[in-house]
């Protein structure tokens, strides 16, 4: 089954569960000293706390001994998410894939989907502050929890590698929100990259058409790369492999997202990337996703309500499905609050209840 993308329904019943190695089989490659270095009591209190996702390994000094670097490396290697963990942008960056697991229960879901809100590059310079001061300003108060937005996606509709840089230059001098530089052509995202050196943001996307000169701007530039190739997951396979051979290992994939008839296409598709990651630990498909909910206002009919309404539909089922950055247009609140309330119950920790702290409090 390794190498391939097309599962039957009889084959993913057949299919085992990943194995989580337990406190059990992270103790045996401890040192075993307990040392108490790391703040636990034990080796074996260690063990635990790695194994339920709540230390690093880095937090045991002798672990980063020359004697046990061997140790260290078949540690790592039994401890890392089968979906990589990419950080976009830096300082106010964030952090997207990482997961350990299919379903929630079994863990836990542990980095919220990010939600990128896009402008374009033939925005009036007023319209841009707007909107950006619009996705900066949406924030609400939630069980203790502030939600709000997370990126800023920067879409050439011009195609004018000019225009695009003087776009992204003025966006990265109003906000810190980390950027998504949109467009296929290198040359336009070459151009806007010259704006913001060492922003480090996800660049979006290489196809089968020119994903050797996105790789080397990427690789030029220390970013993060987006994978796309609609409704065609063995492309997409064989793109990420030509991509981490030429040397760039931060990469997100992009299976398409298509409304309407497409949908089913686009929700299964989610699912074989993920399982593939998860119960088939394939890691040329080990990495986090992305979707897109704003094709619908270039594929559905009918007034703004309504599209806006399908965008926010389709990005609440690509959350359940495994997104994790979602491109949207829409900024009213009835299309996002909803969809950002069920991020944030999706990504509780099942194992902590969630609850506000106790006490009187006073009204009026």
């Amino acid at each position: 089954m390794k190498g391939r993308v097309n599962l039957s329904e009889r084959r993913i019943r057949r299919i085992g569960k990943r194995k989580i190695p337990s406190p059990i089989d992270v103790y045996r490659l401890l040192p075993g000293t307990n040392c108490k270095q790391c703040g636990e009591r034990n080796c074996v209190a260690f063990a635990a706390k790695l194994v339920n996702k709540e230390g690093f390994i880095e937090a045991c000094p002798p672990l980063l001994e020359k004697k046990y670097e061997e140790t260290y490396k078949k540690l790592w290697k039994m401890l890392k998410p089968p979906v990589k963990e990419i950080t976009i942008g830096v300082g106010d960056s964030v952090k997207i894939g990482g997961e350990f697991v299919m379903y929630r229960h079994e863990l836990a879901y542990l980095n919220p989907t990010v939600i990128a809100i896009d402008v374009t590059d033939e925005l009036p310079y007023d319209e841009l502050l707007e909107r950006i001061k619009e996705v900066e300003d949406f924030t609400y108060s939630y069980l203790d929890h502030e939600l709000k937005l997370d990126l800023i996606a920067v879409r050439s509709t011009s195609n004018d590698p000019t225009k695009f840089g003087k776009a992204v230059k003025n966006v990265a001098e109003n906000t810190n929100l980390p950027l998504v530089l949109c467009s296929f052509n290198p040359t336009v995202l070459k151009t806007g990259l010259k704006h913001i050196p060492g922003k480090r943001p996800l660049l979006y996307a290489a196809t089968e058409n020119n994903w050797s000169n996105m790789a080397a701007l990427a690789l030029k530039n220390e970013c993060s790369l987006a994978v796309y190739a609609p409704n065609n997951l063995q492309l997409l396979m064989s793109l990420t492999k030509s991509l981490i051979k030429y040397g760039i290992e931060d990469l997100v994939l992009d299976p398409g997202t298509f409304p309407n008839e497409g949908l089913l296409n686009s929700v299964n598709n989610f699912f074989i990337l993920r399982w593939m990651a998860c119960r088939e630990s394939e890691e040329l498909l080990g990495f986090p996703l992305i979707g897109t909910p704003i094709v619908t206002w270039g594929n559905q009919e009918g007034t703004p309500e309504v599209v806006k309404w399908w965008e926010a539909s389709i990005a609440s089922i690509l959350v359940t499905q495994y997104a994790d950055l979602l491109i949207m247009h829409s900024l009213d609140g009835w299309a996002l609050l909803p969809l950002m309330i069920l991020r944030q119950n999706l990504y509780t920790d099942p194992r902590e209840p969630q609850g506000v702290e106790p006490g009187l409090r006073i009204f009026g």
